[in-house]
């Protein structure tokens, strides 16, 4: 009974420390420190895997700060000590770094690492993310009781993410939500009430109005009734989406003169700035409409928020279809990212150069998931961005 008794105090000590804590992020802080505390670690972490992307995350820290550990890249290709421990659903540790080569080159040089270990956190055979320690440079060795010590309050530590992750979820769409009507009234109220007033305008002093005058105002009129038009449909499309009301119905489609027909509707006048790089007979199995409604949005975006000259180019890569719209702006601020699929989310940037809602990427990422695929976003070097739609092929 003995044997149990720091196995059972480590439990009851970092079930204490979660204890009161509503924010997510002071959870996580405390679950760190009593991890590091409990078993003599100089320095934990803990981080989320973001599996669409291939991501780490970096959640919680102890013993080191946060902004030195984002310095390093969350790309998970880069850290095989996290990619085995991934790849095993089971604790991996690494006595001597230099060794075995876990950590991407010079980390272990620059931070002072030795000994180090990951420990995947698993909901339902579900890796949703890791926690790591060291004895801060010192080397340390981990007995198999400490090891399934660790294990055990994994599955704890593993509970704990999810709830906070949930809460922080919950919390963000109930944001969304709020942001969704404030904004939705917004937009609808702008041009609706241009309308109105061009409307009243024309109606009550119509006779008073020379010939250019009535021109400009039918301008602005068709101009509004554009863009109003244009935003009951974004948000026809998001409700129908939300509501998985939307039939996909996939058929061939032969890609380069679709996107030609799409160029010559959206952007008659720039067709000669764009670089279209598509095989005469490729073809995607896409929902007609979807397809229209995704690349119709990448080459505006292209155009409103970037700089020619624009590239186009697709491609079948084994069983997916790949199709990239590129332009040669500034490109997308790295802090903006993580938001730039968020519905009602726009950058200070997008905001100063053009008219929008913030609908237009989130609706076409939908339909993309919708059909199996996804639109995915990597910027390009030195400077533009590069939108990338991903469909699978049929069996």
């Amino acid at each position: 009974m003995s044997e149990l008794r720091p196995g059972l105090a480590a439990v009851r000590d970092l079930a204490r420390s979660a204890q009161g804590v509503r924010e997510a992020g002071e959870l996580l802080d405390r679950i760190c420190a009593s991890v590091a505390e409990t078993f003599g670690f100089g320095r934990a972490g803990i981080s989320r895997l973001r599996p669409e992307t291939d991501k780490l995350e970096l959640l919680a820290t102890h013993g080191i700060s946060a902004q030195e550990v984002r310095q390093l890249s969350s790309s998970l290709d880069d850290w095989r000590i996290f990619k085995r421990a991934l790849e095993t659903r089971d604790l991996v540790f690494i006595e001597d770094v230099s060794a075995e080569h876990g950590l991407p080159p010079g980390v272990a040089e620059a931070y002072g690492v030795r000994g180090v270990l990951v420990l995947p956190l698993l909901s339902q055979d579900r890796c949703i993310g890791f926690l790591t320690a060291d004895h801060g440079g010192e080397p340390f060795e981990l007995d198999s009781s400490a090891a399934e010590l660790l294990r055990t309050i994994g599955a704890l530590v593993a509970s704990f993410l999810e709830g906070a992750l949930a809460q922080e979820e919950l919390r963000r769409l109930d944001e969304l939500k709020t942001n969704f009507i404030a904004l939705a009234s917004h937009e609808l109220r702008t041009p609706a009430a241009v309308i109105y007033g061009i409307s009243s305008t024309l109606q009550l002093r119509g006779r008073e109005l020379d010939e250019e005058q009535i021109a400009d105002l039918r301008r602005a009129l068709y101009d509004q009734s554009d863009r109003l038009r244009r935003l009951v449909d974004q948000l026809l499309d998001l409700s129908r989406l939300e509501a998985k009301a939307i039939r996909i119905r996939p058929e061939p489609i032969r890609v380069r003169s679709r996107v030609e027909e799409l160029v010559a509707s959206l952007v008659p006048d720039r067709a000669a700035s764009i670089e279209l790089i598509v095989s005469a007979e490729l073809e995607a199995v896409s929902d007609l409409d979807a397809f229209d409604r995704i690349v119709s949005n990448l080459i505006t975006n292209a155009f409103r928020y970037g700089d020619p000259p624009v590239k186009i180019q697709a491609e079948r890569q084994d069983r997916h279809f790949r199709l990239a719209v590129e332009d040669s702006g500034s490109g997308v601020n790295p802090e903006f990212v993580p938001q730039l699929f968020e519905r009602f989310t726009r950058s200070e940037e997008s905001k100063k150069n053009a008219e929008g809602a913030g609908l237009g990427l989130s609706i076409a990422q939908s339909f993309a998931r919708a059909q199996g695929g996804d639109l995915i976003y990597k910027p390009i070097e030195p400077t533009g961005a590069r939108f990338e739609l991903v469909l699978p092929y049929p069996n």
